[in-house]
């Protein structure tokens, strides 16, 4: 009998693994890792809830100009300390 093959992850859980690491990543590089069309993943994991932001940054391409190009990253969510009440009273 030959042995299961492991799943592949989706190319969702490729993106979401690689930015919950702390990594930002550029279209370019989604296209490297083999995620095709990395905006329209970006959008589905947005809008499945995840705080996904794009920061451009400059760079020079191989025709030596100047362009932007937009770097994918998880924003930070702040946690608040927890608030407990006594009596009525907020207690920090």
């Amino acid at each position: 009998p030959t042995p299961a093959k492991t799943p592949i992850p989706s190319q969702c859980d490729r993106i979401l693994s690689m930015l919950k690491a702390g990594k930002t990543l550029t279209t370019y590089e989604l296209h490297i890792m083999g995620i095709q069309a990395p905006q329209a993943r970006v959008m589905e994991l947005r809008r499945a809830g995840y705080p996904i932001i794009c920061t451009m940054e400059e760079h020079i391409n191989q025709f030596g100009q100047t362009v932007k190009r937009g770097r994918y990253s998880l924003k930070a969510i702040k946690h608040k300390p927890p608030t407990m009440r006594f009596k009525g009273v907020l207690m920090l």
